[in-house]
């Protein structure tokens, strides 16, 4: 997931094709699969230890979000993805997750504040000792927090259709960890001054750092 997350109901037991789709989605943002590249199914399979039937159904998967095209001879490629592109997504994220923000912070009641404040606390703490699955849950419910309060569930499915194409934490972007830091700070901030406008803005300046940061791990042209 981003450092932003959206709510999505955290399935715990996820089929072979879904674990597989996160697999390749994060081959093919991480650039282990290039742009462009044909995709062999077999030696895919193969490589992750998998049969070819879940590997294949989470490449039409792929191809039904953008990421990979299917070809005439029932062949697979990487979609043409660059890094104006990769920037586009996290523009069309920020644009979505900054009015959710906006609007969670006039729904906001008694109790928002101490959430995000106790979500924060557990990601400074999971931080310090690097546990990343922590972090991850702790920035995780933080979001939540907003999301739910926002009350918009056509917002968030668009969210998180945007969501899919963000690495998360599992990829190793330096600065990330310390950015969604001050991002939380940042909202609780404005959240207690109930700045709608200011809080709108924390996080497209917040989106805006992830993409410099993610692009100049995997697809600034240094990376071509």
């Amino acid at each position: 997931m981003s450092i932003g997350s959206v709510e999505i109901g955290r399935v715990q037991h996820t089929s072979m094709s879904d674990q597989v789709a996160a697999m390749l989605r994060r081959m093919v943002l991480s650039r282990q699969l290039e742009p462009g590249e044909r995709i062999r199914q077999a030696a895919l399979a193969e490589q992750l230890g998998v049969s070819t039937m879940p590997v294949r159904e989470a490449l039409l998967r792929l191809v039904s979000e953008g990421m990979v095209i299917a070809d005439v001879n029932r062949s697979f490629k990487v979609a043409n993805t660059t890094e104006e592109g990769i920037r586009d997504i996290y523009w069309a994220h920020s644009i979505i997750a900054g009015e959710l923000t906006a609007r969670a912070v006039d729904k906001q009641g008694e109790t928002l504040l101490g959430v995000l404040r106790a979500s924060n606390a557990d990601y400074r703490r999971a931080q310090k000792v690097n546990d990343k699955d922590g972090v991850f849950q702790a920035n995780w419910r933080f979001h939540t927090a907003i999301n739910r309060t926002a009350d918009s569930a056509s917002l968030v499915n668009v969210l998180r259709n945007t969501i899919r194409f963000l690495p998360d934490f599992a990829f190793e972007v330096k600065g990330w960890s310390e950015l969604a830091g001050r991002w939380q700070t940042g909202l609780i901030k404005e959240f207690a001054a109930g700045d709608r406008e200011a809080a709108r803005e924390v996080v497209h300046v917040s989106l805006r750092k992830a993409a410099d940061l993610f692009v100049q791990a995997f697809w600034s042209a240094d990376n071509s």
